[in-house]
């Protein structure tokens, strides 16, 4: 999913399948008719399987939905006689008209007596049941579509805009190594304030050459944090429980929550363009491998707004992992013996190429010369053979010497 969304370009997604229920579960049970003094009335949404999503590309919202819906009815007949059952909806979906529905009546005890029941339901009920799914669409993308797309005229930053740090061009074998990201599809409401944002979890993982105390001093000193965002915070109260921070000219804003040296640190962390004063919840481990002094850096958010997963997993691996390894040299070593063959000096290349130069004149040279001399051997020999063996059948008729015929004959 994307935030850095340049006039709602880019496809978003959002699951809105829990919404989908309670509205279903509070549009639906209100429906009832009556009819000749038999009644009927839906009473409670038994069960919703399937998907229902909002989603946003080029600027169009959009609803992909389709469910199974099973709801609960209860009646009664002429005679008083109490009357309850089931209406199965297989298939109500976003790309079929709601008049194609199908509805499928049933009686928990059928028998004659209570006919006339189920006849009001598919008469007076399913008729209603089919204006109320219709709204399903349009209801989805007025409350939904504003949290997938900017309004007119907005236009988010993209994170940490940082004018002094300009990533490498040419990544190195250890930087080009993706760092392990995921987001949980499950979508939570938070309120903050008056406002109500719908967020999820991302996670990331990374590894570092260096210890787990230093990942953790790396995170808590502010000379160290200054070194890794190439600027001063503007704000760091100290790394303490309800310590404050703002680091990357403002983009990024925070609190100490826990700190458990050096393995653990949670904190609350925001970017600049989330809805004022919401948070979320950043917790980041440092696992220490003692065997080859790697650490892995586990990090979870908790409550980041729907639509800004991508831009806190692209800006964390680019101007967080990306950094700290190339500030402070956590890579691992074949980044370094990359960057020395680099950046040889010029006489030393100069010499080094004058070398290779001629090693590999000399060797051309030697291959030319040991792929053709086998070649002359074997076209002499066959020409001596062919000679030979045409003296020894055409003797009698050259006028040689016998002495070199006797030669050839007794060979």
């Amino acid at each position: 999913m994307v935030l850095h969304n340049p006039n709602n370009w880019h496809w978003v997604n959002k699951d809105v399948s829990a919404w989908t229920r309670d509205y279903l579960e509070e549009k639906l049970s209100t429906i009832s008719a009556e009819e000749d003094g038999v009644s009927a009335k839906v009473e409670r949404l038994l069960s919703m399987d399937g998907d229902v999503d909002v989603s946003q590309r080029k600027g169009k919202v959009i609803t992909l939905f389709d469910v199974k819906i099973q709801l609960e009815y209860e009646g009664k007949t002429k005679d008083d006689e109490n009357v309850s059952g089931t209406i199965t909806i297989p298939e109500v979906a976003h790309d079929t008209d709601p008049d194609e529905y199908v509805f499928e009546i049933d009686a928990y005890s059928d028998n004659a007596s209570k006919q006339p029941v189920k006849d009001l339901v598919r008469s007076k009920i399913v008729p209603q049941l089919r204006e109320e799914l219709a709204k399903l669409g349009p209801s989805l993308i007025a409350q939904h579509g504003k949290d997938i797309q900017h309004q007119p005229g907005e236009n988010p930053s993209s994170g940490f805009a940082t004018p002094t740090y300009h990533p490498q061009k040419a990544k190195t074998p250890a930087e080009s190594k993706p760092t392990t990201t995921q987001t949980t599809t499950t979508t939570t409401t938070t309120t903050t304030g008056k406002v109500s944002v719908n967020t999820v979890t991302v996670t990331a993982q990374d590894e570092f050459r260096t210890t787990a105390e230093e990942m953790y001093t790396t995170f808590t000193d502010p000379q160290r944090i200054a070194a890794f965002t190439r600027g001063a915070p503007r704000q760091f109260d100290g790394a303490h429980v309800g310590g404050k921070f703002c680091i990357f000219d403002g983009n990024v804003t925070g609190e100490y929550v826990t700190l458990e040296p050096p393995k653990r640190i949670v904190q609350k962390w925001r970017l600049a363009q989330w809805p004022e004063g919401h948070f979320s919840t950043q917790e980041i481990f440092f696992d220490q491998n003692d065997v080859d002094r790697v650490t892995t850096m586990r990090v979870t958010w908790t409550g980041v707004p729907v639509g800004q997963e991508e831009v806190v997993q692209r800006n964390w691996d680019g101007y967080y992992v990306r950094s700290i390894k190339q500030t402070f040299g956590y890579a691992p070593e074949s980044v370094w013996l990359s960057a020395i063959s680099k950046h040889k000096t010029p006489s030393s290349s100069s010499s080094s190429n004058s070398a290779s130069a001629s090693a590999s004149a000399s060797a051309s040279a030697s291959s030319r010369q040991s792929h053709t001399f086998p070649w002359i051997q074997v076209l002499t020999f066959l020409l001596l053979f062919l000679l030979a063996v045409g003296l020894e059948r055409y003797s009698d008729q050259l006028p040689l010497p016998s002495q070199f015929l006797i030669k050839i004959k007794n060979r």
